[in-house]
């Protein structure tokens, strides 16, 4: 299987927000890439299901391309993605909140952080797998923040989207996970 690597029992999946904002028909045309990709972040999520990994999920709250409020529910996890999971608020996009760890509850500037780490503790796992949109942006920093909590981090690319935002290119938002000691894999 694509992706497919060995890794210690003690894994977890993060599933980094496969939401209707960066997958439906409707998605901004940066994250359209997001709707191919559910077959594949499905296939992983079957894969940790086999394993008996805990999986996790991340919402952004507040995507930067969407009107306040959320009228239309483009922060509701995608209908078609499995869900055998917690899923954990985090963001808002708007404010920097790009990764899995960080949740802004009070607005701009209040950090704070999501409960994603005290899950992933309560599960007693030493690493993590992180998939889902978008490899560059979120993706990447829930990674980085899962790598400075001690964590092992593999980053599969096979089952998640980039949408184009490091400024020298894809490759090099590969290499800036490289370089930072998160192994890649489906590349």
């Amino acid at each position: 299987m694509p992706g497919e690597h060995t890794a210690p029992t003690g894994t977890a999946l993060i599933v980094v927000d496969m939401q209707n904002a960066f997958v439906a028909r409707s998605a901004a045309p940066e994250t359209r890439n997001g709707r191919p990709l559910v077959a594949e972040v499905n296939a992983r999520i079957n894969n940790a299901i086999e394993r008996g990994w805990p999986i996790f999920y991340t919402r952004d709250i507040g995507p930067w391309q969407l009107p306040p409020g959320d009228p239309d529910g483009q922060t509701v996890l995608f209908p078609g993605l499995q869900m055998h999971g917690d899923v954990v608020p985090k963001g808002p996009g708007k404010t920097g909140g790009m990764s899995g760890f960080v949740l802004h509850r009070n607005g701009p500037g209040s950090g704070g952080l999501s409960d994603l780490a005290a899950r992933l503790n309560a599960t007693s796992v030493d690493a993590v797998v992180v998939v889902g949109i978008a490899a560059d942006v979120c993706v990447a920093a829930t990674a980085h923040d899962a790598l400075r909590l001690g964590y092992r981090v593999t980053v599969d690319l096979g089952a998640s989207a980039f949408v184009h935002a490091h400024p020298d290119g894809d490759q090099a938002a590969i290499a800036d996970l490289v370089d930072a000691g998160i192994l890649i894999t489906g590349a």
